[in-house]
Order: structure tokens, then sequence, then C-alpha cells
């Protein structure tokens, strides 16, 4: 990016993603400072950039630059509409939102996040310091605009001391809104600018996103953000492409690890006084020995370079090899174990292999959980359809309240474990098979034959169905035949629900397809438990009598490892299934898509009812083909966000369901009585 600076004293930047920007006087001169200024070595994505390398060009001040034009168009908008109920929009107030978006990152660090989960302490907190500290912003402000509109600008940021903090009206609110929310300029410029340097070609629109916007007073004069539904589309695209960015860049493998070595480099360097000694920057040695940089000074000296070259001095001393290879940020080393193999697994199977060791602190393994809110329900968006005014997550079925990113990462690094033990090349050979080995039985799954997709109930089913279609097509499938069937299932079992509590089932399907009927016996026995594809035995025959001994002759002829002195000769649950089966072809490779709206009869509780919805999809063919599933999985994922994957068989669900509508009537039974 580069900048002009023109007679007029305002700025012109040429910017990759919005074309020229003019940044016009008196705001010019706060980009001028040095706290601003400091912000072009600051690094706008900290570790990211270990995976995504054109992320070294996108820094803070970029960033801070775009989000203010975006700021720019979305108060000439805000004018535009204001003007319909005679109001006009202050120049003060302009200034505090504008101001607000130009220096709403200056309080951040190298490698930005990063250095904040260091010090924790936050940059917003950082940045109030510097709003209000003795700095060149805090002159330039005051000089422009007067005392307290620093202390303003730093509550539209920050928070600050509750005392100092004035009140926010409704308008100030609205204004504020524009600044950090579920749709402002900030989130707005980093997913744009963000996307373009990973060049991922962005779905979002900001000029229709704008257009859409309104804002609605009411007669208490409250003042209301809202988007016109014409510019749903857009939205939903925000909120999607912010949940790809967290999940494929923000929280991504190199990332979390880059954040996680960066802090065990500072943690390691300041534990072992014989490093004390190097000549790392100063800025390095300010964050090893005071975390927090209570000095504000000491902060606003400190840029990434000053570490990267601390890692390279580092490594050129070579007095801790455990740091030195830290310093390497080798992040291929690290190897994704399964999200469900405990920490404490993996330690038991190095133990296995190298004795009763002490590893309880070792670096070796790296465990990551964090649960991202996309969608936060406390800051609703509405969006206006005519005369409707309703929040987002009721205008679209993409969408959930409190809709998080569930990420959970764990890693294994043999090199880094050989380093702790202190191995030798010889040494590290003779054990290297047998740790690849415990890796590879670590991450040993079952075999995946089909994927299950709960839907919520508040989904419109027909309209998910071709959407849902309208997605496989997208992606290079080809619709060869929709059939309609029902199948009746009776499911059998022991007194103690043996085959429940063990994932399995029994059952006899009486199956209408038009004008043909037929009955099938099948028994299920999972291999592994826990998976969401689990492995299993199935064993299934046709019937010529709908009866339960029908149905033992059949299994025992099968040869099914069940002992049918203990299961009873009448089904537990009934469950009657209508279903769509929707045949599909993509490059020789067939898969059945269902669509199953399910009615649950619990016969041992009083003929309790359940229903559900489900999507099934399986492959057809040979073994090879469920290959195709793990693609048609990653573009649900994509495109359908809010499906729920399903874990438990039909009768598993069947159990669960009508167990749990049977306790919640009986509770509301004995409410009702105690209220009489």
């Amino acid at each position: 990016m580069s900048y002009t600076y023109n007679k007029n004293k305002s700025i012109t930047v040429n910017d990759p993603i919005y074309g020229k920007i003019t940044v016009p006087y008196p705001f010019s001169q706060i980009v001028l400072t040095k706290e601003m200024m400091r912000l072009s070595e600051i690094s706008q994505n900290g570790f990211s950039s270990l995976e995504y390398k054109e992320l070294e060009n996108n820094n803070r001040l970029n960033h801070s630059i775009g989000a203010f034009h975006i700021m720019t168009l979305f108060l000439n908008k805000l004018e535009d509409i204001l003007k319909k109920y005679n109001i006009t929009l202050s120049q003060d107030d302009k200034d505090v939102a504008l101001c607000s978006m130009l220096l709403h990152d200056i309080g951040h660090g190298p490698f930005s996040h990063s250095l904040e989960q260091i010090t924790n302490y936050s940059h917003e907190k950082r940045t109030t310091d510097i709003l209000l500290g003795d700095t060149q912003i805090n002159e330039v402000i005051t000089n422009f605009f007067g005392k307290e509109k620093v202390k303003k600008i730093a509550s539209f940021i920050s928070e600050i001391n509750d005392k100092e903090k004035p009140k926010k009206d409704s308008f100030t609110k609205l204004l504020n809104n524009l600044v950090s929310y579920q749709l402002d300029a900030d989130r707005l410029d980093y997913l744009l600018r963000d996307s373009h340097y990973i060049k991922m070609k962005s779905a979002i629109d900001l000029d229709k996103i704008i257009s859409s916007i309104n804002v609605i007073v009411n007669n208490n004069q409250e003042y209301e953000l809202l988007i016109d539904r014409k510019g749903l589309a857009s939205i939903e695209n925000v909120l999607i492409q912010r949940y790809q960015m967290y999940r494929d860049v923000y929280l991504s493998p190199t990332s979390v690890l880059g954040d996680w070595l960066f802090n065990k480099i500072i943690d390691r360097y300041y534990n072992n006084p014989s490093l004390h000694q190097i000549p790392v920057s100063q800025s390095f040695k300010n964050l090893a020995f005071n975390p927090q940089i209570t000095n504000l000074n000491d902060f606003l000296n400190m840029k990434d370079e000053d570490f990267k070259e601390s890692f390279e001095i580092i490594k050129e001393y070579n007095i801790d090899p455990i740091l030195t290879y830290l310093c390497n940020f080798n992040i291929s080393d690290f190897i994704i174990i399964k999200n469900d193999v405990s920490t404490e697994k993996i330690k038991n199977k190095i133990r296995e292999i190298f004795g009763n060791i002490d590893i309880e602190n070792t670096l070796s393994i790296v465990s990551f959980e964090t649960n991202k809110l996309i969608y936060n329900k406390n800051q609703k968006l509405n969006i206006q359809d005519g005369n409707k005014i309703m929040d987002l997550t009721q205008s679209t079925n993409l969408i959930k309240p409190q809709e998080t990113l569930n990420h959970k990462l764990t890693f294994f690094n043999p090199k880094l474990l050989m380093l702790e033990l202190g191995l030798n090349k010889h040494e590290e050979k003779k054990y290297e098979n047998e740790v690849n080995k415990m890796i590879e039985d670590l991450n040993k799954s079952p075999e995946e034959f089909e994927l299950k997709y709960i839907i919520n109930e508040k989904n419109n089913n027909e309209e998910l169905l071709n959407q849902l279609l309208s997605v496989f097509i997208k992606n290079g499938f080809k619709i060869i035949s929709i059939r309609e069937k029902e199948n009746n299932d009776e499911y059998y079992d022991s007194k103690n629900l043996d085959l429940y509590k063990n994932g399995a089932s029994l059952r006899i399907r009486k199956i209408t397809e038009g004008k043909n009927k037929k009955i099938k016996a099948t028994c299920k026995i999972p291999l592994a438990t826990g998976e969401v594809y689990s492995s299993r035995n199935e064993f299934e025959d046709t019937l010529s009598d709908d009866n339960f001994e029908s149905l033992k002759q059949k299994m025992t002829e099968l040869k099914v490892p069940l002992d049918f002195n203990i299961i009873l000769d009448y089904p537990l649950i009934n469950s009657n299934n209508k279903r769509t089966d929707i045949i599909l072809n993509k490059n020789g490779i067939e898969v059945c898509l269902s669509f199953d709206n399910t009615t649950y009869t619990n016969h041992l509780l009083n003929e309790t009812f359940a229903f559900d919805s489900m999507i099934e999809i399986e492959a057809i063919g040979k073994p090879n083909n469920r290959i195709i599933l793990n693609e048609i999985h990653n573009f649900i994922s994509y495109y359908f966000p809010f499906l729920q994957i399903n874990k438990q068989n039909k009768y598993e669900r069947g159990i669960n369901s009508t167990i749990e509508k049977y306790n919640n009537e009986l509770n509301s039974q004995k409410l009702t009585l105690s209220k009489q």
C-alpha cells in the first residue's frame, strides 16, 4: 500500500481492496503520529503468515485505514437516511466515529493477538492507555477536537473507568454499533483484506451491505440499525466467511502452534538464566521479564522485527537445544492427533515405549480448545422485511443464535520429545519405528460408511432439501432418480436394554415403496463406539413373516453373535419412517441422499411418541467409493454449518427421544398436580 501526502494536508492511499482512499485533514495528522505509524511494523495476522506467506505484507496500519474508509461510507449512508427524519448527523458525532475506527487497533503489539496471550493485557486496554497517556495521538486529538473528545473516543473503543465513562444514549449506541458489533467497519475490512492476501475470493458485497442499511427512530427517539432483506445474502456471506476464516486461517493448526511456540520461547528464555546474556533485543527482554509491559514507551517501541531478529540470535548461540528448536518454528514436525485422544493417553503410550519417564510437563504434546462465537444473540442484527422486523436468525437457516465454532486440536511432536529425552541420532533411529507406529495407532479410525445429520425443528424441510440438492449439483453431482418410500421398523431388545447400551440394534423392517412391499431382518453390531462414522458388522436378509420367531430363525442362520434367550419376543420401539431417497452420481460413483421424517413409539412407556427429521448419505457400491463421503461432508459443513452431526442409530434415537418426552410429560403432570 503506497501513500501520497497532498498539499491540502490530506493523504491519498492506493489500497489493493478499495483503490484510492483519501484520509482528509485533520485525520491525516493522526495517521502521521508515531503511535499510528508503528502499526506499519505490526503484522495484522500474527503467525498465520507461517502458512500464508502473503500475509506478511498485511499490517495493522493498512487495516486501520481500510476500516476508516468503510466507516466513511457508513456515515455517508447514515446521513442520507437521517434526512428522512429531519435529523442532521453532527460533525462532532462523525469525528468521534471516524477517530474511533482509525484508532481502534493502536493498542496492538508484535504479532497482534499473539502478544495478548502472553501479556494477558488486551489491545483495547492498551488503546485506552495510548489515548489517555502522554502520546502524540493524545496531543493531536486534543489540539483538533478537545480533551473531552479523547475520553469519548476511548469509551467507543474500550472499557475505561466506569466513573469516567460517559453514559451512551441511543444515538451514541447506534454509532458505536458501526465501530464494534455484528456488522462493523472493522470486521468488514479485515475479512475483505485477509481473504485478499490469502488469495481467497470473497463473497462479501460491501456496496450491497451499505445500500441495505436502514435506521428506524421510534417515538422515544431510540435509534436502531436495520438491514433490508435485499441485503440478507450479503450478511449471510459475512458471517459464513468469518466462520471459514477462523476455521481455516485465524485458528488453523499453523496459527495456533505459532502462538504457542512464541509463548514457550519467551517462557523458556525467562526460566533459563544461562540465556540472559544472549544479546537479544530490548523488546524481547522487556516482554520476558515484565509480560504486562507496564511502561507504555517500552510497549510503543516494540515491533515484529525485534522478535524475529531475537529468534535468529538465540539459534546462533544455541545454548539450549530445545529453545533453539522452538525458535525454528518447525510447524510441520507437529502431528495432529485425533480429537478424542486425551493427552494422558498419549503420555501412557510414550511410557510404554520409553519406560516410566517423567513427561508430565512435556512440550511434545500440545492441546488447544476454543469456542469462537460467530453470531452473538446479545448483539442481535435485525432484518427488515417490509413492515416486519426480525432477528437475523429468524430470517435465515444458515445462522443460529450463539453460533459457535468449536475448535479442538491436539498435536504430538516426536522430534521435540527426543530432544527432551536427550537422545542422540543413533538412539532416535532406534525408537523411530515404534513412535511412528504409536502415532498410527492413535490416529486409526474406524471405517466410514455413511453420513448422518439431524435437522433442526425450525427448518423448512422442503426448502432445505432443495438447497441441499442445489449444493450437490453445484459440486458436480447429477440426479439419477428420486423415489418415495415408507419404512415401519420394529426394534427388539432385552429387558435390560443390552443392545441399546452397546450401540447395537435388532429389527424387523417393513418397507413400502409404491405397490411393492417387503420385509427385512437386520442386526447391526458396532466394532467401535464414540465415532461420527462407526464401523460395524451388519447382518441382513429378507423375511417371509413379520414375527419374532422368523427374525430369530433368520439371525441364527446368519450366525449373529447374540443370545436370543435374553431378547424379548415383542418390540420395544417402533419407528415409522417416511423417506425420500435421491440417487446422485459423480464421476461414476453413486450416493444415496435420504431425507427422513420419523415418528417413534415406545411400547414400554405408555405408547409415548416422539418425532425427528434426519439426512442420511450413503455411498453405493464398492467400499472404496466411500472416500467421496469426505468431500460431501466438507461441502455440507461449508454451506450448512447449522446441521448437527448425528452419532446415534435409529434405535438409540427412538429410545432417547421417547424417554425424554415421557420424562418431560411426567414432570409437567407433577407440576400441574402440585398447582392444584
